[in-house]
């Protein structure tokens, strides 16, 4: 959504520099024909691209499928993440455990239950939507 909201005020800005130009060239008044086609304009390109970004999401809503893979647990890890001291405090405290696993040179975060009941080499299914290839879920085969 990001990249849409980008165009929409990228297009905003053009949309008056356009109208701008338009009325300098144009002094007898206000062209509201020209502001409403710039209006109109740029939530149209808007509005497409923000379609366009997530119609692959919206196939995968629409049919409700998913594919299975196949891969062998690689290499599984778990990090400590430590949040700043407050000030006169030389003791840092535990912020959140992030839990890792690695599947063909891939790092998947995965919860505290699932790290803890599989072991390196064991065989997780990956659920993947078949359009966007979105990541679903991870389970232990």
């Amino acid at each position: 959504m990001s990249l849409s909201l980008l165009v929409f005020v990228l297009s905003t800005i053009i949309g008056v520099v356009i109208y701008e130009i338009f009325f300098d060239l144009n002094p007898n008044g206000l062209n509201i024909k020209m502001a409403g086609l710039i209006v109109v304009g740029t939530f149209s390109i808007s509005l497409l691209l923000s379609f366009l970004m997530c119609y692959k999401y919206y196939q995968d809503l629409q049919f409700n499928e998913k594919v299975q893979v196949i891969k062998t647990l690689r290499n599984k890890s778990k990090s400590t993440i430590y949040h700043a001291s407050a000030l006169g405090s030389n003791i840092s405290k535990a912020y959140n455990e992030k839990f890792e696993f690695v599947v063909d040179d891939i790092k998947l975060d995965v919860d505290k239950e699932l790290f803890e009941h599989c072991a390196e080499g064991d065989q997780l299914i990956l659920n993947y939507a078949p359009k966007s290839e979105y990541l679903l879920s991870i389970e232990k085969k």
